[in-house]
């Protein structure tokens, strides 16, 4: 076109062009520009992701904040592009860049089953529990409370928090059940002590026994 646009200038600049030059400049530029008019640009795929990442955006609160940084100026970019691009490289440079864009985005762990858990721990009285047992449980949801203020949190690592703050529910010890626990063990050694006394204390007669019968021999 740019050629064409050339030629017929300087046929228009020149006092001496012949009707010939003339008509054959207008001819090669009207059939560069309908040249240009025929060709298509692809713009299917650059259309395809606007689509997909305006969805995106219209729920931007689902996705991880930092992997969605600058997102929606990525948006805006590409349709600008689709609205007023000349070339296809145009084209095919903002489809990878919004693509790159869609697929760095990751949405956001579900915390509903660490939620559960934490307000099922809540509920519990933990001074009906041993101290000892008590305490991994208090940790662990200090830990889970923590995680929940965390965007940036992974899935993996709230199913993590629910399995620890879960063990550790299920590893408490009721005080009453511990008392009775250490009394079981209490009359057992006191039983075991006794037998031993008594042992010792028929030892001791069979020894005298013996001696009082040497005696009188």
């Amino acid at each position: 076109l740019q050629a064409a646009i050339t030629a017929a200038q300087a046929v228009a600049a020149n006092d001496d062009a012949t009707t010939a030059e003339v008509t054959d400049a207008i001819t090669n530029l009207s059939n560069a520009i309908a040249g240009l008019e025929s060709i298509t640009l692809d713009t299917s795929a650059l259309a395809h992701e606007i689509e997909l990442v305006t969805e995106m955006v219209a729920n931007i609160g689902n996705y991880v904040p930092s992997t969605v940084e600058g997102l929606a100026d990525k948006l805006a970019d590409a349709q600008n592009v689709l609205e007023n691009a000349t070339t296809q490289a145009e084209i095919d440079a903002a489809t990878e860049t919004l693509r790159e864009a869609r697929l760095n985005a990751r949405t956001k762990a579900d915390v509903s089953a660490l939620e559960e858990l934490i307000a099922y721990v809540n509920s519990l009285d933990l001074s009906a529990y041993t101290s000892a047992s008590a305490q991994p449980v208090i940790q662990d949801l200090a830990r889970a409370n923590r995680m929940l203020a965390n965007e940036e949190v992974t899935q993996e690592e709230v199913d993590n928090m629910v399995d620890a703050l879960q063990a550790s529910v299920d590893n408490l010890v009721e005080v009453n059940n511990s008392t009775n626990a250490e009394d079981t063990t209490n009359t057992a050694a006191a039983m075991q002590t006794g037998l031993f006394a008594g042992l010792l204390a028929a030892s001791a007669g069979l020894v005298l026994m013996m001696r009082r019968r040497r005696a009188a021999k």
